[in-house]
């Protein structure tokens, strides 16, 4: 994960602004890593103890999907576009997981069931996603897992609406640039 700065100085990975605690001048960004992370991982319906004994030795814990969230795992480089392009309107974005070749979003459970774009997978019940503990923002990882936008105190979850148009514009800008209309 190339890691940069936009015009603001603000660090981004692959164009993707990243929540960081570093002071510039008398700004402090208050990031979603200095919120506890137990109150959304008590909402999942983990064990508390077991996700904390995970994270305490270096393992990623298992957070079970489909009672407080599903999770949409969008393939790459389109997943981290979407994200961008979110960003970029300014819309609300919850917790954001980078995985190896795919980024995973909580959104709100069934409101992704019918999602039918390429490269588009959606978790429900039965499900879990492994996730770092939320200090571990990218670039740095932890077993190939990093947030982009950890967890916070708001429970804040990403509109699945928003995303799928942010999703199927990256899809459509990644053709156009291959050459394949549609």
């Amino acid at each position: 994960m190339p890691e940069s700065q936009n015009e603001d100085g603000e660090a981004t990975v692959s164009g993707v602004l990243m929540h960081t605690r570093q002071e510039r001048g008398q700004d402090v960004r208050r990031t979603h890593a200095e919120a506890s992370p137990t109150q959304w991982v008590q909402d999942s319906g983990a064990s508390i103890s077991a996700v904390l004994l995970a994270w305490e030795h270096g393992k990623l814990a298992e957070l079970p999907v489909g009672t407080a969230w599903d999770v949409v795992r969008l393939e790459q480089p389109a997943g981290w576009e979407a994200i961008r392009l979110l960003q970029k309107m300014g819309l609300p974005l919850g917790p954001v997981l980078y995985a190896h070749l795919a980024v995973e979003i909580p959104v709100p459970v069934h409101a992704a069931d019918g999602w039918d774009l390429h490269g588009a997978t959606v978790l429900g019940a039965g499900e879990t996603l492994l996730v770092p503990h939320a200090r571990i923002v990218a670039p740095h990882t932890q077993h190939g897992r990093s947030w982009i936008i950890p967890p916070n105190h708001q429970r804040l979850l990403t509109d699945p609406d928003d995303l799928y148009g942010a999703y199927f514009a990256a899809l459509a800008k990644a053709a156009e640039q291959r050459g394949l209309r549609r």
